[in-house]
């Protein structure tokens, strides 16, 4: 068998292209084992943050929940403390509106008792002054000192 020179050229060319691909073979291996441990380590990061998106999500979720809670307690509470205002001042005005007419039933009273006692002094004085006339008018002098002796005696007596 022999080989001409066709044939060691084939062969070197074959030879050169084992050679080649065990080379590139083993760069280019080494290479896509690196782009894939690249794509692996993002991946992980990847779902690293998108576990950390959710738990963050989730706390979110939660803290809005409590502040709605909480914004409803203060509505509540607030609520409460405008009903306990609105008593308070609906009885704070029954108890004024009371107060003042007690005040004004009190006034009109002393009102009539002055204008009673007023038209009593009225009264007397004018019944004084008739009896002084009467008196003035239809007695004499012996009369006179007979009604100042019985009522001297009268006077005695209550005494």
């Amino acid at each position: 068998m022999q080989f001409d020179e066709g044939a060691w050229v084939a062969l070197g060319f074959v030879i050169f292209v084992v050679l080649v691909w065990k080379q590139a073979s083993a760069a280019l291996g080494s290479m896509l084992d690196a782009r894939s441990d690249k794509i692996r380590a993002e991946l992980d990061e990847a779902r690293k943050l998108h576990e950390e998106a959710k738990a963050e999500l989730d706390n979110f979720k939660k803290l809005k929940a409590e502040a709605e809670e909480e914004a409803q307690t203060i509505l509540a509470n607030a609520k409460a403390a405008a009903e306990r205002i609105r008593e308070n001042a609906a009885t704070r005005a029954e108890e004024t509106i009371a107060r003042r007419e007690a005040q004004a039933k009190a006034k009109i009273t002393a009102a009539e008792n002055a204008l009673v006692a007023e038209l009593r002094q009225k009264a007397s004085e004018l019944a004084i002054s008739a009896a002084q006339q009467v008196i003035t008018d239809k007695l004499d002098s012996k009369a006179s000192l007979a009604l100042v002796e019985e009522s001297a005696k009268q006077i005695a007596a209550s005494k």
